[in-house]
């Protein structure tokens, strides 16, 4: 596989390749509509007449390929020996013989079509020599049966299967189904090209009549799981099923690749033209980050860092108030979802007025000298916290400060019901252009003051055009840092989010020493050329008419958190 082709954005050119992701109902169905759409197929395939769409796709990378992707992950995480497990299985599958007949070098895959009111699933095999490939696998498939161009065996499941060479391929299909399969190459290359195991679904294309038998499943499969005390929210499984009507692809893939030294994780979903995720998409590639934050310590980045870039029409802000209404109702309630509720609304108000939101985040875990200080003293301190800074873009700083007093002020209704041990305190000092304002939190009693004292005190700094939200550290410095020169605006934010996680940076703070490997961290401009850096990234981006996302990890941080979890080596003995 050509890594060039392993790219975020993967071949948008291609009209029926666009791989989709339909907001929080999309997670797990895509596996399972498959699984059932088989579980479907039980008869014959009708209407060979009829024109065949294409429900779903599968595709995984060739046999040389995943052997070679299975070596570089399992010297990542610490097991060499996982390519080898591949080659020993097929190697006491065949008697030692090895898988003759198959070509190495090319992709595998799977299609499920319809006409309408059936389904029809087709495996597809890469060979070289069909024959050579089924006896080297005879010791587990059993004896085949030859009747002109079609092999059938019974695997040991029970499944009667047929199998037909044709244009260097072995099309795999349960025995009954006589609907002619479609041209692989078209549909999986796409996706073969792209990643290294990927399904790719219609799910509007489901026929009706099959989408309430997909459905009478699915309520089946819930019923069941609540009676084993796994209850299921009948609400999200019927949203779930309603969606179908409304994704026009949807894509999940996995990508391991050598080359690059990452694997990722990719969920993209396109909305047929005009449903509510074509609608809601429209324009969400505007916007610009605009708020900076401080330079790490080290001069590096953060140990974790964060945006939110998008545009919000006034029809979307409407929604988005309401939507808060209605999660933190103004009537009853305790005390502190009433302040919560205050809070947000001020700020979603001065957020949203700007014409979208523009936000971003920074971490930074507390320096190993102030760590080592707090565990040599000879009275245990508490370990400091790490500094955390978030900031916001607002239309009207003054009129945020003038509606937050006005709610939490001596007078203010919102200050009485304030939870015990939260105190507001306004006008505790400057900061260039930035009012500050203090909140203190008594945890006293919690987990987290045994970690981090009794008292934790945010500072909210409010500017002519944005909020910051600080705690941890040293919050006048990290302000006095971003509000000048030295305020970064991560220039390769794009719309519409992103999370990146400094995997060594984070993993010396649980061991309280500066770097996972005891060193010291480097920036970026001083890492060495073509290394690794230890890094997850999260990334969310507007494609046509959808939304893509996704998760990846360089090898150096496969490495780092492969070994975080393995078990600390046991202490000598004390003689």
């Amino acid at each position: 596989m050509s890594s060039e082709c392993r790219r975020f954005p993967i071949n948008a050119s291609r009209p029926r390749f666009r791989v989709r992701r339909i907001a929080r109902a999309a997670g797990g169905w895509p596996l399972v509509l498959v699984l059932v759409a088989i579980a479907l197929a039980g008869g014959t395939a009708r209407g060979q007449d009829a024109p065949r769409k294409v429900l779903a796709v599968v595709t995984c990378d060739s046999f040389a390929d995943v052997k070679k992707q299975l070596a570089w992950l399992g010297g990542q995480i610490g097991q060499p020996a996982l390519s080898g497990m591949l080659e020993t299985g097929l190697l006491m599958a065949t008697q030692g013989r090895g898988l003759g007949g198959l070509d190495v070098k090319r992709p595998f895959g799977a299609i499920v079509t319809t006409d309408g009111g059936d389904l029809a699933v087709h495996g597809f095999v890469p060979v070289k020599n069909l024959d050579t490939m089924l006896e080297s696998l005879q010791a587990v498939t059993g004896p085949v049966e030859k009747s002109g161009d079609t092999r059938s065996l019974v695997l040991p499941s029970g499944v009667a299967i047929d199998i037909v060479e044709k244009d260097g391929w072995g099309i795999v299909t349960p025995q009954g189904f006589a609907a002619t399969p479609v041209d692989p190459a078209p549909r999986m290359t796409p996706l073969a090209d792209n990643y290294s195991l990927a399904i790719e679904l219609f799910p509007s294309l489901l026929p009706e009549g099959l989408r309430q038998q997909l459905k009478m499943l699915v309520e089946l499969a819930a019923a069941q799981a609540a009676q084993q005390g796994q209850p299921v929210d009948q609400r999200a499984l019927a949203t779930l099923i309603e969606s179908l009507t409304s994704a026009e692809s949807v894509v999940l893939g996995v990508t391991i690749d050598p080359e690059k030294q990452r694997v990722s994780i990719e969920n993209r979903t396109v909305g047929v033209p005009g449903s509510p995720l074509a609608r809601v998409m429209e324009g969400a590639d505007k916007g610009q980050l605009t708020v900076a934050m401080p330079p790490a310590a080290d001069g590096g980045r953060p140990a974790i860092s964060g945006y939110l870039v998008q545009s919000v029409s006034p029809e979307a802000r409407d929604a988005v108030k309401a939507t808060i209404d209605a999660a933190l109702p103004s009537g009853g309630g305790d005390a502190m979802t009433a302040t919560i509720r205050v809070l947000l609304r001020e700020v979603v108000d001065a957020v949203l007025a700007s014409g979208g939101i523009d936000a971003a985040m920074a971490i930074e875990p507390a320096s190993p000298q102030a760590v080592a200080a707090a565990g040599d003293a000879t009275v245990s301190l508490p370990t400091p916290p790490p500094a955390v800074t978030a900031g916001v873009r607002v239309k009207n700083g003054s009129a945020l400060e003038a509606g937050l007093k006005k709610a939490f002020g001596p007078a203010g209704g919102a200050r009485t019901a304030l939870p015990p041990g939260v105190n507001v305190t306004f006008n505790t000092g400057t900061v260039a252009t930035a009012s500050l304002h203090t909140i203190s939190v008594d945890i006293t009693g919690t987990e987290a003051a045994e970690r981090f004292g009794k008292t934790v005190d945010l500072t909210l700094a409010v500017t002519p055009d944005f909020a910051f939200v600080l705690a941890g550290g040293k919050p006048r410095t990290r302000l006095e840092a971003l509000l000048g020169p030295a305020g970064r605006v991560d220039d390769a934010a794009r719309p519409i989010a992103g999370l990146q996680v400094e995997v060594a940076k984070v993993l010396a703070q649980a061991r309280g020493s500066a770097t996972a490997d005891g060193g010291e961290a480097k920036d970026d401009a001083t890492a060495t050329a073509g290394k690794p850096r230890g890094r997850m990234m999260l990334q969310v981006r507007p494609i046509e008419r959808g939304l893509a996302t996704q998760l990846s990890a360089d090898g150096a941080a496969l490495s780092a958190a492969a070994a975080a979890a393995q078990p600390a080596a046991a202490e000598p003995a004390v003689r």
